[in-house]
């Protein structure tokens, strides 16, 4: 993916939101809906979100310098221990520290395909990030009506990935939902959820 008509701080901003969003969907977490599944095959409530936390600490730490050779395993495993919702706000604050560096977009980070600008790491933990917020919304029973701007920021980054085989791993095949009129309904069927 490339940042497109994303400039870096619309990407910035988009991130950071998508955080806030997540954020209030995992601390309205019910204590026994951790174990629930969620739309995220073979994951539950808390697996997402140990997931997410996972990419927000190995953000912090791209973006400030190491290479993934230097980090190792150091980040493997369970990341929440007893408290998923307060490691994961804590991480994503963490994020929000480094996004509001001034040079964080334009900064070089060395992930696994190779070196990308800031804005374009930032821009595949946004659609991330959004995405198993909603996960996590679905799974622990919660209203998961999206943001409509952050929406609208996100259907070309999963239409490019819909389009793209390579991309496509990682995600389930495109549902019937894409011709939905419904703007959330559509991007969550070009990632292959049902929504």
């Amino acid at each position: 993916m490339t940042t497109g008509n994303m400039d870096p701080t619309t990407v910035s901003d988009c991130f950071n939101r998508s955080l806030e969003s997540t954020i209030n969907f995992v601390k309205n977490v019910a204590e026994s809906a951790w174990g629930n599944d969620t739309p995220c095959d073979e994951w539950n409530v808390r697996d997402v979100v140990n997931h997410i936390v996972y990419e927000n600490v190995w953000m912090v730490a791209l973006f400030n310098g190491q290479t993934i050779e230097e980090v190792g395993d150091e980040f493997e495993g369970d990341l929440v221990g007893d408290d998923p919702a307060g490691v994961y706000i804590r991480t994503a604050r963490e994020v929000q520290v480094v996004l509001a560096e001034p040079d964080a977009m334009s900064r070089t980070c060395q992930i696994s395909s190779g070196p990308v600008s800031g804005a374009e790491y930032a821009k595949q933990l946004f659609l991330d990030t959004l995405i198993h917020g909603w996960d996590i919304a679905v799974g622990s029973k919660q209203d998961a009506t999206l943001d409509d701007y952050l929406v609208d920021m996100c259907t070309p980054l999963a239409q490019a990935i819909a389009d793209n085989d390579g991309y496509r791993q990682v995600f389930k095949a495109a549902t019937a939902g894409t011709s939905s009129s419904n703007r959330q309904t559509h991007l969550l069927a070009l990632l292959g959820r049902d929504g």
